[in-house]
């Protein structure tokens, strides 16, 4: 992936949702239609950056995950994007932890 220091890059929701879309497309490449079973497609980098799916470097994950578990993520995410006053184009740095 991209190197530690470089910041992502927040988008707007035509952006996410064309990411989404790419990543929910290789999910079912992968492990076909998962409709009903409770699970999720999850994306890194974030659905909601620059550095998503659709950037066309195909440096991109996807996996299959709890979808309450992918929901939480998603609103944490969204709550720092809140608390940090991140607007659409806003770089910014975050460090994954235990």
């Amino acid at each position: 992936m991209r190197a530690q220091k470089d910041p992502a890059v927040k988008v707007d929701q035509a952006k996410i949702d064309k990411n989404r879309r790419k990543s929910i497309s290789e999910c079912r490449k992968v492990w076909g239609d998962y409709s009903g079973s409770g699970l999720q497609c999850d994306e890194y980098p974030f659905a909601s950056t620059r550095e998503g799916s659709t950037k066309g470097d195909n440096r991109f994950s996807v996996r299959l995950i709890d979808g309450t578990d992918n929901r939480k993520g998603g609103e944490r995410l969204d709550q720092m994007y809140t608390l940090n006053r991140l607007l659409d184009d806003d770089a910014f740095c975050m460090r994954i932890t235990d």
